[in-house]
């Protein structure tokens, strides 16, 4: 999630096992709600800086789409039953404006998958507290070891979009060697906004190179959450203070395409 939060943020996330055969294609356009042979409602709260426990009944429906809508102390979250590796992740989605939330679409393994297993995440997130952008990171600990990310904000604008008032198609391409993170400006066309690349091995890191000791390689979930920070010194960081009241987060569809 951010590398100045404790490295306990997901780490209660995890309470049952994952499959741990590679999942085929998959879109679920949340008609009338979440295909339940693809995805499960998470039960249980994360700790801090979380402020508040996944209920399953902040999931709505509707006739296309569906929204994870949060209040102080009750939020939404959504985990693949089953376990996917290289390829796109991508989405469609808006969010409402209340400071101090986070909507997100993101993988994410560690320890509690299989034993001795490093954490490993790659994010998409969007923060009312930070504006009109979107919140990248690939997040990096082996167990009981020390907590990486590489995270970068981006402006919506400079894409003609804006996730408050658009509804925004994003999403990453995940390989052996790069991280691409891309939307859909205005216009339709796809345009990449981040690349991440593993270390080649020349002896020298570069700015967007990730050491290949860190690339995530593991078969992951595929997460959707919308949750509030709980105003402790972590949460005032990421995801900034929450002033209370109700917050909502719509996703048109979610998308898994497999190299």
């Amino acid at each position: 999630m951010n590398s100045k939060l404790k490295p306990v943020i997901f780490v209660a996330t995890w309470l049952c096992s994952t499959a741990t055969v590679q999942a085929e294609y998959f879109k679920d356009d949340f008609s009338w709600g979440f295909n339940s042979s693809i995805w499960s409602a998470r039960s249980g709260n994360n700790g801090s800086p979380f402020g508040c426990t996944f209920t399953p009944g902040m999931i709505s429906p509707s006739s296309h789409g569906i929204t994870l809508a949060l209040s102080q102390g009750s939020c939404a979250e959504l985990q693949s039953r089953s376990s996917y590796r290289y390829g796109k992740v991508q989405g469609s989605l808006r969010t409402g404006n209340t400071p101090g939330t986070v909507a997100s679409i993101f993988t994410y393994t560690s320890w509690w998958d299989a034993p001795g297993r490093a954490w490993q995440e790659i994010d998409i997130e969007f923060l009312p507290s930070l504006g009109n952008v979107v919140h990248t990171n690939v997040i990096y600990q082996p167990q009981g070891g020390t907590y990486q990310s590489w995270e970068l904000d981006i402006d919506l604008g400079q894409y003609g979009l804006n996730i408050q008032q658009n509804l925004l198609t994003i999403g990453f391409d995940w390989s052996e060697t790069q991280i691409r993170w891309y939307v859909f400006d205005a216009a339709g066309n796809e345009q990449t906004i981040r690349t991440v690349y593993k270390d080649n091995g020349d002896g020298y890191l570069a700015a967007d190179e990730i050491p290949a000791y860190a690339w995530p390689v593991d078969n992951t979930k595929i997460m959707l959450n919308h949750w509030h920070g709980d105003n402790s010194q972590d949460g005032f960081y990421f995801p900034g203070q929450y002033f209370g009241g109700n917050a909502w987060a719509y996703y048109d569809f979610i998308e898994y395409i497999p190299h």
